[in-house]
Order: structure tokens, then sequence, then C-alpha cells
């Protein structure tokens, strides 16, 4: 008997064409912002700084965490938003989140060493993962951050160390539960089979604990809000059991994993999502407040609600100018042009069908035919985009990629070609935050034994 498919209606993508003149618009349409425009000469900064070049607005930067933090906000609930370290920890961008109010999320001592050297207040630090050694839990709980504890063992080593930390130690659990064919059941207590009360009833009887916080983080690019709404109530419960423990939850925090305004690819994606458009984040608001706001006793009155948000910060305040390098036919394919960028700086072209744009001179008209993009490295699999319309790009033609501020400059790769540099564009004009590297910055770690180093060999 042959099974059949669930059915899926159909996807219907126009096909609009939105071209980047000389002068750079950066489109951030998020929430309920407009778009956030910056004029900038794509092929006077190529020029200036290389090809290609990261190109970060700090006005689009700003004007997205307001937006996010909107969002979520309410009379009634202390909103806190603190941005995922490992979503982009380029240093000038932690600093301008910071600057708007921002915490820090981090996942290992490197990144919570990060915040110290950005000057962060421990108080206002989570430090979440699956592991986290004990010199790091040390120095981050005698600091007075609060760390999210993930599973017994850690709790064990906790307690331990505890018993040296001359200050109650800040903690929160981390909790999964059951939603959906694909929970995220890797990290944390589990809650339907009781781990995470048995957690708290432990917690309960460790006075040099400070028990303050109840914490989920369910996926990544979750479309369906209602896993935050499910989550919320969870913990709700789980505040309940804690204060017959004899702790005194005051937090709250859903974790990150609130989309941005990119775009999945079909296979990855809900059917209709060219529907998201406006107001993107709204429905997670409201998902989740009326619900906390409730229970606000359990919290001591005014419950403090964190959210953990990276790509929803970010994305859409980073872009990546590069150039046209050959263009071709390809049998049975089609047009295709390669670019001097490829999936080692944007690992996420695997996943999300990054809006790709030609840089137009002024008064120039042409037709849009179907290309793929590919990039300059030696792989099949080394594409940007692939039968998209554009019109006909010739060698040198810059070409712009949106919505790459998540996740590009963390797991970029040293593959091939070096990594671009990176500019800001401040009040001030651009500003270098990160310079390019040679191919010296390669081997910047190596040691060369001396009876292997051929003649005049340096790094």
């Amino acid at each position: 008997m042959t099974m059949l498919s669930p059915y899926q209606p159909p996807r219907l993508d126009p096909l609009t064409y939105t071209a980047v003149s000389k002068h750079l618009i950066a489109d951030v349409s998020f929430g309920d912002q407009s778009a956030l425009q910056q004029n900038c000469d794509v092929r006077e900064l190529l020029g200036q700084f290389g090809s290609p070049l990261f190109v970060v607005s700090e006005e689009a930067l700003r004007q997205l965490y307001k937006g996010f933090h909107s969002a979520f906000s309410m009379p009634g609930i202390d909103t806190r938003v603190a941005y995922s370290y490992k979503t982009n920890y380029l240093p000038a961008i932690c600093a301008i989140l910071h600057a708007e109010g921002a915490w820090a999320e981090v996942v290992s001592g490197a990144e919570y060493e990060l915040t110290r050297a950005l000057g962060v207040d421990p108080s206002g630090v989570i430090f979440n993962g699956p592991y986290k050694a004990n010199d790091e839990l040390e120095w981050a709980l005698q600091d007075g951050a609060i760390v999210n504890i993930d599973n017994f063992d850690e709790l064990k080593r906790i307690e331990d160390l505890a018993v040296h930390i001359r200050r109650p130690c800040r903690v929160g659990i981390r909790v999964n539960f059951k939603f959906g064919p694909s929970p995220w059941n890797k990290f944390g207590f589990n809650y339907e089979s009781g781990e995470a009360a048995k957690a708290l009833d432990r917690i309960g009887r460790n006075k040099a604990l400070k028990f303050e916080l109840l914490h989920n983080h369910s996926g990544t690019f979750q479309l369906n809000q209602e896993v935050y709404g499910r989550a919320v109530e969870v913990l709700i419960d789980l505040a309940k059991h804690a204060r017959n423990a004899g702790l005194e939850p005051t937090m709250v925090d859903l974790g990150g994993g609130y989309p941005s305004g990119n775009r999945l690819k079909p296979e990855f994606d809900l059917p209709a999502s060219q529907r998201r458009a406006r107001n993107l984040l709204h429905p997670y608001g409201e998902a989740v407040l009326g619900k906390l706001l409730a229970a606000k006793e359990l919290f001591g009155g005014k419950p403090t609600l964190v959210l953990e948000p990276g790509r929803a910060l970010v994305d859409s305040a980073v872009q990546l100018f590069c150039s046209v390098v050959s263009t071709k036919t390809i049998p049975n394919q089609g047009k295709a042009v390669i670019v001097d960028a490829g999936v080692n700086l944007v690992p996420t072209a695997y996943w999300y069908e990054h809006q790709v744009d030609q840089v137009e001179e002024a008064g120039e008209e042409a037709g849009l035919e179907s290309v793929s993009i590919y990039g300059p490295l030696c792989m099949q699999i080394d594409v940007l985009r692939e039968n998209m319309m554009l019109p006909p790009l010739k060698l040198g033609d810059p070409v712009v990629v949106s919505n790459v501020g998540a996740y590009c400059h963390t797991q970029s790769m040293q593959f091939i070609q070096p990594r671009p540099a990176t500019v800001l564009l401040g009040p001030d004009g651009p500003e270098l935050i990160r310079k390019r590297e040679s191919w010296r910055d390669f081997f910047v770690l190596d040691r060369m034994p001396n009876r292997l180093k051929p003649d005049g060999f340096a790094l």
C-alpha cells in the first residue's frame, strides 16, 4: 500500500526585487519598527575596507532592542532582556546593547570573561549551559551572577562550592517539558517526571543557595509562540512547588529562540510564512504576559520576566557586502555568479533564504533573470542562494547579503579564505570594529618545531 504524505498548502513566493542603490538602504522591518534608512556608499566602503565586508548598523541595533523590549512589556512586570552572547559576541555589538540596558546571557567561561571586560554588572548576568567548569562556577557565584543549574551533577558541584563562598549563591534551574514532536530535552530538569520538583526540594534544604529563577528554553527560530505560553504555565506550576519548599522565586526566564525577519528555506519553514511580516513578536508577548501577571504573587508581587534573545536582536542589523568575481552559465541549471563570500562566512545560508541584492548605479535599468549565487570555496555546497531573480550581474559588481548578524561571526571559519573586516555605521560614520584577517592570522597560535623549520621560516 502506498503511503501518502500529509497535505501541505502550496507556498507562493512573489517574484519581487528591491534593488539596493549605490547608497545602502538598510531595511529593518521588524515588529512595529518602520524601515530604518542609513546612507553609505557600498562601493566606497568596499574600496576602503576590502571585499567582502560585514557592515553593522548601530541605529538598527538600538531600534531592534527597543522593539523587542516593547513587545514583552506590561505594567506590573519587570522585563529584562539578557542578550545571548553566543549569537554574536563582537565586543562593540555587546557594548551597544548593554548601553540600551541589556543584561548578558552566557554559556561559557570565555563569554563570562567578556562580560567582565565590558564592565557588565554581574548581577545582570545569566550563566546557562549544560557544562560549566568548577572555576567558572565559583567565579560567577562569587561575583553574584545567576547560575541556571542544568543537572543534578552540577547541583552537587555547586553545593560543594557554596561551602567556601562567602555570600548566598544566586541560582535558578533550567526546566524541559514535552511539547511537540521534538522537544528540547537534552537540557535541564524534566517537568513531567517530577525531576524538576525534586531539584527544587533539594535546593530548598540548602541555606547557602538563594533560589531566584525558573528557566526554560525550548528551541531556535521558534515559529510557534504557543511553546512560550506553555512554558509559562509549567514554570508557574513549579513556582507553586518552590513556595511550598520554602523558596522565594522572583523571576521567570523564557530563554531565546525568537525569530528574526529572516526567512527559513521552505523545507524548514511553516506553511504561509510569508504572512509573518508586521508585529512579528507581539503574539509571543501576548502568549506569556497575561499568564505571568495573573500569577504575580508567586513571584513576590511583581515578577521579573527574563528573555534571552540573540537572533531577534542582531540578525537584521548586519549585512555582508561582497563582489562578483566570475559569471557563468551552468548546463541544465542556468545563470550563476561566484562572489568572494561563501558559507564560511554565512553558515546560516544552509537554512535561510537570505535576501541578496544587486547594487544599482543611478539610472541603471535592466530586466530580471534567474541566477544562483555561489561562494568562492572549493566545495559544491558553497551556495548562498539558488534560482533567485536579479538583474544581470557582471564582474566586479557589488552584492549585498542581508540578515547576517546572527551566528555568522561566531560560527565563521578560517577555511580557504581569511575572514573579512567588520565596520560599524555609527553617528560618526564608519568605524572599524574587527580588522580583516591575513594569512598569518590563520596560524597565529601555531608553533613550528625547530627541526622542521625551513630556512627563513617565520610567522
